[in-house]
C-alpha cells in the first residue's frame, strides 16, 4: 500500500481538522468577550471561564499546526524487515479483527480510507503505539492486561 497516499489522507482529515479548532477558539474567544459575559456578582465567572478555554483551545490548535507542518514534509520509509517506527505501515491481528495502523508523530486517532482499507493513525505515545515500536512482523504484542495481538505485516 503506498504510504504516500496515505499521508496525503491523513494531511487532508488534519487540515479540516485544524479548521474546526480555529472555528471552536474562535467561538470561544468571542464568547469570552461578549458584552454578556461580564461578570455581574463576583461568583459571575461564565466569561473568566470563556477565556480558559479559548487559550486552552488555543494551545491545541498550536500543536496540532505545528504537528501537521512538520508531517507535510515528512517521508515515510520502508520498514519491510525492521522494527516498526515512526513511518511504519503496521497490520494486526487480535481477537480475529485485522487492524491497519499508521505511525506518525502527529494525528494520532485520525481514520482514512485508503483504497477501501481502513487505516489508523497512531503515535508512539499512545497505548498501541507504545505496545508496536520496535516489535517486528512475526511477533506479538499486548497492550491491555490479557489482551495480546500478532503483528502480521510491516511496510
Amino acid at each position: 500500500m503506498d504510504k504516500t497516499k496515505i499521508l496525503k489522507a491523513v494531511l487532508a482529515e488534519l487540515e479540516e481538522e485544524l479548521r474546526r479548532q480555529l472555528k471552536g477558539q474562535e467561538t470561544a474567544a468571542e464568547g469570552a468577550t461578549h458584552a454578556e459575559a461580564k461578570a455581574e456578582t463576583k461568583w459571575d465567572t461564565c466569561g473568566l471561564e470563556q477565556s480558559y478555554l479559548a487559550r486552552g483551545l488555543a494551545k491545541q490548535f498550536e500543536k496540532l499546526a505545528k504537528g501537521f507542518e512538520d508531517l507535510r514534509s515528512f517521508r515515510p520509509s520502508d520498514f519491510t524487515g525492521k522494527p516498526i517506527g515512526v513511518g511504519a505501515l503496521v497490520e494486526t491481528e487480535m481477537d480475529g479483527y485485522t487492524d491497519l495502523f499508521f505511525m506518525l508523530e502527529c494525528g494520532g486517532g485520525t481514520e482514512v480510507n485508503v483504497d477501501g482499507r481502513e487505516i489508523t493513525v497512531i503515535t508512539p505515545e499512545s497505548p498501541v503505539g507504545a505496545a508496536l515500536i520496535k516489535k517486528q512482523q512475526g511477533e506479538t504484542y499486548s497492550f491491555r492486561a490479557g489482551m495480546e495481538g500478532n503483528i502480521l505485516s510491516v511496510a
